[in-house]
């Protein structure tokens, strides 16, 4: 009864979904999605009177109106956070409110902060902070925004023929029924799906919606300076630091800005590597990179013909055993740094 229920459920979930989805937005205004700048795009994001304009002048010098009553930011504002060379846009999203996803502005407000790169929850310290972020994370999760969360380990990709081509079935934790009445209920066709693990009807409504978004946040409290701020502080680590990285900060005492940019920054999941000429002199700004880059991805990003003439670099790196290498295109790149690149005839 209760499998009937919960699939019953998604199904009512899924059509309400998709007739939004239909549903056009009609809108002469401004748009709420900026262009993608620097080494990433932030958005600051919480409740009325959370302390997100004073935070944006803070981290970036900006110069948002900041007031003593809510929603005074209408528009989306936009700042540079200066960090180890980078400089990471940061944008203040207008407060969230009760019923935003069913709403115009509320909709356009939740598209912008779905196109960031990072995400940060702001919660005010002086306040309780649990009920805070159970509102926010419920509102982005209705809104098919997902926060630091993996997807499922589901591929599915649209065809143009063939019906259902379904690998590892086994691994679906329900009626496998349920897969062909769900994509025949989206209007699915044609597909090819795999489970590489284990995975409910939920995770596979996920996957299918095509607006379901990934994202990484982090969590940054505000008015740390006020009273109980230090209690209600503990009580949000103690409840979301096993799966937010949670910061305290007081822009009037100055404390905790820096640790909190460096936060934002390792959220953003990117490096910074810095190049170095064949006199010695290394540059001033970092090339951007994500996570993980190889030597093959920052060669191709300085020039497409440092791929077809490589022939070996020199990493340099502060800390750890080592100090300078001879490496290849495969070599695994770390944050800060320095790369020489050699290639054929020099």
């Amino acid at each position: 009864m209760v499998a009937t229920y919960r699939h019953r459920l998604v199904v009512l979930r899924s059509e309400l979904e998709e007739r939004r989805a239909r549903r056009k937005l009609r809108t002469g205004g401004p748009t709420y999605s900026l262009p993608k700048e620097g080494a990433g795009q932030v958005v600051l994001v919480g409740l009325a009177s959370s302390g997100k304009s004073t935070l944006l002048n803070r981290l970036t010098g900006a110069k948002a109106k900041v007031g003593s009553y809510g929603f005074i930011t209408q528009l989306p504002e936009p700042g540079v956070l200066k960090f180890g060379g980078s400089g990471i846009q940061v944008i203040e999203m207008p407060a969230l409110f009760e019923g935003a996803e069913e709403s115009s502005i509320g909709r356009q407000i939740l598209g912008g902060i779905r196109n960031a790169d990072l995400i940060v929850l702001v919660v005010d310290l002086s306040k309780p902070p649990l009920s805070q972020m159970e509102f926010l994370i419920g509102l982005l999760e209705k809104s098919r925004i997902i926060l630091n969360k993996s997807p499922p380990p589901i591929r599915f990709t649209k065809t143009g023929s063939g019906g259902f081509h379904i690998i590892g079935q086994t691994h679906f934790q329900g009626n496998p029924d349920l897969i062909h009445q769900l994509l025949h209920m989206r209007r699915v066709h044609n597909c090819s799906l795999q489970f590489k693990g284990p995975a409910t009807l939920d995770d596979l409504v996920e996957v299918i919606d095509s607006r379901t978004r990934y994202a990484p946040a982090i969590v940054i409290g505000t008015k740390g300076d006020a009273s109980d701020s230090s209690v209600h502080f503990e009580e949000l680590r103690n409840r979301y630091g096993s799966d937010f990285e949670v910061f305290a900060v007081s822009v009037e005492k100055d404390k905790g800005i820096e640790a909190a940019a460096a936060g934002i920054f390792r959220g953003l999941g990117v490096i910074r590597v810095y190049t170095r000429k064949t006199s010695g002199e290394v540059a001033d700004k970092p090339i951007i990179l994500p996570e993980g880059a190889l030597v093959e991805e920052l060669a191709s990003r300085l020039h497409s013909d440092f791929l077809v003439s490589f022939r070996y670099a020199i990493v340099f790196r502060e800390g750890g055993r080592m100090k300078r290498k001879k490496v290849g295109l495969a070599f695994r790149l770390e944050d800060q740094d320095i790369t020489q690149i050699f290639t054929s005839g020099k």
